[in-house]
């Protein structure tokens, strides 16, 4: 799945790049501010079609420039090879390309490109809202249910109507759209539930292997009570649905849970413990990737160094070698890089003042 070319321009402080990754380890190392963290932005930006560093893309742009390019060539043994180009404008227009065909859909650039970011703030994944664990979950079934993005798209349309339906009190209408709510929610509801199950060992063998001391569970609340149906919490809570005019309960409220013992994780970890058990859901999550499509997923590391010592770097990037996919992975210090991960097969750059150059890695 590796990225063979990588071409960046209006992106923050970075001046015009282009580079040629390695297909497995890209050491990125340069000062705080110097444009390091933005080359990790640029591909997920082309990935996600979203920053990790900022919620407002404007904010990515360079305060000269008035639009923002990039070009990712991608190389991969099974779907072939690609060119993925955006162009996103300061007004907030954005173009989408593949192979110079327009695509019309982010998770079609999405397919290419499985991104993996491990960054200071990744945390907020135990800290966050529900709705940033519910991401996590459908980002693996994407992956491996080919028809996941079409249910999906089939379910938020018919909570659309049915909240319609609410707002405009019409109940006489409500059984109607009732039927195909429930049918595409327990399509979506059970591919979530097939995936974890598969998930869940790999997480906590990941986990050990990462730091055996932290003991932490997962649990899958599906977004209504457990013990009945979603046709019997829809029909409970129809008056009330009706009174607030939306839905209070399916699998738009879905939520992951991490805890340890009775309390979230959150509550009970150090901000390095919480970090760990990230990777271990992050890296967990490209096991699975890697074995249920046989494709490689692409990892995004930035700022090795932030909370975790050298132990814990040394065994994250044991597994993360293990993979042997490719890897983008940043620190301020050369050294806090190549000390704990010396792998035979890798690049260096060097990021000053947005310039990037490839150094020798020996």
């Amino acid at each position: 799945m590796p990225i063979r070319q990588l071409r960046v321009s209006g992106v923050r402080n970075l001046h015009p790049l282009t580079c040629e990754p390695h297909p497995q380890v890209n050491f990125i190392y340069g000062a705080n501010g110097s444009g390091k963290s933005s080359v990790l932005e640029a591909i997920a930006l082309m990935a996600a079609g979203k920053s990790f560093r900022t919620s407002t893309l404007k904010n990515v742009l360079h305060h000269e420039s008035d639009r923002l390019e990039l070009s990712v060539a991608i190389e991969d043994p099974d779907l072939g090879t690609c060119e993925l180009e955006s162009l996103r404008l300061r007004s907030g227009d954005h173009l989408l390309k593949q192979n110079g065909s327009v695509l019309t859909s982010q998770a079609q650039a999405a397919h290419w490109l499985p991104v993996q970011i491990i960054e200071p703030n990744t945390f907020r994944l135990l800290a966050g809202s529900p709705e940033e664990r519910r991401a996590f979950i459908d980002w693996g079934v994407f992956h491996v249910e080919h028809d996941f993005m079409e249910q999906w798209k089939t379910f938020r349309k018919q909570l659309k109507q049915r909240n319609a339906v609410l707002k405009q009190k019409e109940d006489e209408w409500l059984s109607v759209w009732n039927a195909g709510f429930l049918e595409s929610a327990e399509v979506i509801d059970q591919q979530r539930r097939n995936y974890l199950k598969r998930f869940t060992p790999e997480f906590e063998r990941i986990l050990k292997l990462l730091d055996p001391h932290i003991e932490v569970t997962l649990a899958y609340y599906p977004g209504w009570e457990k013990q009945s149906s979603l046709a019997d919490v829809l029909e409970r809570q129809q008056e009330r649905d009706m009174v607030l005019g939306y839905t209070q309960s399916g699998p738009h409220r879905a939520e992951l849970r991490i805890r340890c013992g009775k309390l979230q994780a959150v509550e009970v970890l150090s901000r390095g413990q919480q970090k760990t058990v990230v990777a271990a859901l992050k890296i967990a999550q490209g096991y699975l990737f890697q074995h249920e499509s046989g494709r490689q997923p692409i990892y995004l590391v930035d700022d090795l160094a932030s909370e975790l010592d050298q132990s814990h770097r040394l065994a994250l990037c044991q597994l993360l070698e293990d993979l042997k996919c490719q890897v983008f992975i940043t620190s301020i210090e050369k050294e806090k890089l190549t000390d704990v991960w010396q792998p035979v097969a890798s690049k260096v750059f060097h990021v000053e003042q947005g310039t990037i150059i490839e150094e020798s890695s020996k």
